[in-house]
């Protein structure tokens, strides 16, 4: 999956802390061949699976970190439901700077260059002729006005894209050239809009057409985002037909849990009262323009065992949904009688909309947006975050002298146990900053707001540390302590000091709030002239750092100890992509060296596993499955 993450576009220098922007440039051109549209190959490829016949449609709820190759031919954009803001329905294609390892492409970050980045392409569709009894056919004309319907969003909850910047449509025609037939420039974030381009013209009338969107950008690498949804094509249409008969499940509460996303078991245990949210929900879209629809909802919430935990059938909620926004709330979960160590629940929402509900159905979508399926974990680490960046977090004191700066992040430990180090995102864009030193601390207490004598209580700090960046989805670089400490249950902060001016550029999520208020984050907190400073007010997110407790067989290269070998892995040798057989539902996948590095990493893999990026040689591959069984092979990755 990619490292998707941004930064949202706005300095705040009030308060010294850097959550940065972007842009990219409108193209010229009319038309371009593959290589030009796409001018980085060292992960893209095409592959195609079949011709579709129409419809075609792909609202991405059938999919998670790529797209399904039953319609699309590349792998470049990022499936996800983190980035945009009232979306139609629960998932879109994201576009920015990265490649599909979540690395800028090429290795690039130059903000005056200017790029072909990101591409989405469909897969072959019939446009040459279509059914119309067993055994007989029509050719398509241009009376049969095809017509492409998509929605896009500029930013989201991601980086603004500037006047510069463009995501451009082509369509194939039938000398396999490609069109230009649509763009858009950068320009403020904007609420998801609808686009209606017609495909009836007798260039695109063949066997094999096929269209492609893609963004032309500055190589600033996790920036200016794009995000797609609702794609649908099909003939009999007008530039009119842009109605909707849908109600959608847009998202869910991303946890259980009252202050944080994940955390401990057993210190959840210790107060598992208040550290519950006291009540949970999801929200859903009425994407009908005119016409209320009774609705019915449901959820059903499983263990680690596949046994129900809880049951709420459609008979005991319905409600009216006006056309927009609405919701639902379950109330509380109780969660203080799960087995395991570091436990977890599945849980399944489901709608049931009493009319109006056909467009998906008409369309034959291959997902459906009245079910959305999460997870409630538990983890040996204390995290605000859920996982997912949508944005960067730094220091920014270009301005003043060359002084060390520090930033710090409050947490709760509710328990006594062993600190044994960090775990910390950073994120690819603007500046690679991965030769830059910083050393990560942690304090028992800092001093108090606007105090000049300094009353820290320092309790650790590593040596020269460098940011490493990972070639996975969101992926963590974990930092181990050369000294385990043993913290008393109470307060603490961790963070890091810097001794010149850079931008660390950690993970930054912007979805979290703290308590669900759309408030500032109270818990961050930076000290660049000898006193410690709250964030500025518009620092509502969390940067990704967390800390890691428990025993050692927890942390043992990021994985417990594999207790099984049953897995196959296919092919094996092999050079661009993997497979894993033998288990179901992989929860967690990495593969280390053989000297115990871990070189690539993923929770919730894609069928496909893209290895292109690691040097030849042997290595180790570790997964772990939903009850916690964990598995070994090795693989040969070839040239």
């Amino acid at each position: 999956m990619k490292n998707r993450i941004t930064l949202v576009t706005f300095l705040l220098f009030s308060c010294n802390v850097y959550l940065f922007g972007q842009g990219i440039l409108f193209s010229p051109i009319q038309s371009v061949d593959r290589k030009s549209a796409s001018t980085n190959t060292e992960l893209h490829f095409s592959k195609i699976t079949d011709t579709l016949d129409l419809p075609f449609f792909d609202n991405f709820t059938a999919e998670n970190g790529y797209p399904s190759y039953n319609r699309w031919t590349d792998n470049q954009v990022w499936i996800n439901n983190s980035f945009p803001v009232n979306q139609p329905d629960y998932n879109v294609a994201t576009f920015d700077h990265l490649n599909a390892a979540g690395k800028p492409w090429k290795g690039l970050l130059n903000k005056s260059v200017f790029v072909y980045a990101d591409s989405l392409t469909s897969q072959p569709i019939n446009l040459q002729f279509y059914k119309t009894g067993p055994i007989t056919t029509k050719n398509y004309t241009p009376s049969d006005s095809v017509y492409l319907s998509f929605f896009y969003q500029t930013a989201g909850l991601g980086d603004i894209p500037e006047a510069e910047d463009s995501l451009i449509l082509f369509f194939k025609t039938k000398t396999g050239t490609w069109k230009r037939v649509w763009s858009q420039t950068g320009k403020n974030s904007s609420a998801f809009k609808q686009v209606m381009v017609p495909a009836f013209q007798t260039e695109f009338l063949h066997g094999a057409f096929q269209f492609r969107w893609v963004n032309y950008t500055k190589a600033t690498g996790n920036l200016n985002h794009w995000h797609i949804d609702y794609v649908r094509l099909d003939r009999s249409r007008s530039s009119k037909d842009t109605g909707i008969r849908d109600v959608a499940i847009q998202f869910a509460s991303p946890s259980l849990l009252k202050d944080y996303f994940s955390m401990p078991y057993r210190h959840f245990m210790d107060n598992f009262t208040d550290q519950t949210l006291p009540g949970h929900s999801i929200t859903v879209r009425n994407l009908n323009s005119a016409v209320t629809v009774q609705t019915r909802f449901q959820l059903e919430i499983r263990n680690r065992y596949d046994s129900l935990v809880l049951f709420r059938p459609f008979s005991l909620s319905s409600k009216n949904v006006a056309p927009g926004v609405d919701g639902e709330n379950f109330g509380q979960v109780k969660m203080d009688t799960l087995s395991g160590e570091n436990p977890f629940l599945k849980l399944t929402y489901k709608i049931a909309p009493q009319s109006d509900d056909i467009t998906p159905d008409n369309y034959n979508a291959a997902g459906n947006n009245n079910v959305f399926q999460s997870r409630q974990t538990f983890t040996p680490w204390y995290a605000w975050d859920d996982g997912t960046a949508e944005g960067g977090f730094g220091l920014n004191y270009e301005f003043l002298p060359d002084i060390k700066g520090q930033f710090a992040m409050k947490f709760d430990l509710l328990k006594k146990d062993t600190f044994r180090g960090l775990a910390v995102m950073f994120n690819q864009s603007v500046e690679d900053v991965s030769n830059r030193k910083f050393r990560f601390r942690v304090w028992r207490k800092l001093s108090p707001i606007g105090a000049t004598d300094n009353q820290d209580e320092l309790i650790y700090e590593t040596p020269f540390e460098l940011p490493a960046y990972k070639d996975t989805q969101n992926g963590f670089h974990y930092f181990y302590l050369d000294t385990n400490l043993l913290l008393d249950k109470g307060s603490y902060y961790i963070g890091w000091i810097q001794f010149q001016k850079f931008v660390l550029n950690v993970g930054y999520d912007n979805n979290y709030r703290y308590r669900g208020q759309n408030v500032k984050n109270p818990n961050l907190f930076y000290n660049l002239l000898g006193q410690w400073d709250p964030v500025d007010a518009s620092v509502k997110g969390v940067p990704m750092l967390r800390p890691l407790m428990g025993s050692a067989k927890e942390h043992r290269m990021g994985l417990k100890t594999a207790v099984k070998s049953a897995i196959r892995i296919v092919p094996n040798p092999s050079s661009r992509s993997i497979r894993i057989e033998g288990i179901k539902g992989i929860k967690h996948f990495a593969v280390f060296s053989l000297t115990g590095k871990k070189v690539l990493e993923s929770i919730y893999p894609t069928n496909e596993i893209l290895i292109e990026t690691l040097t030849p040689g042997m290595y180790i591959v570790y997964c772990t499955d939903n009850i916690g069984n964990t598995y070994s092979h090795k693989l040969i990755k070839q040239p």
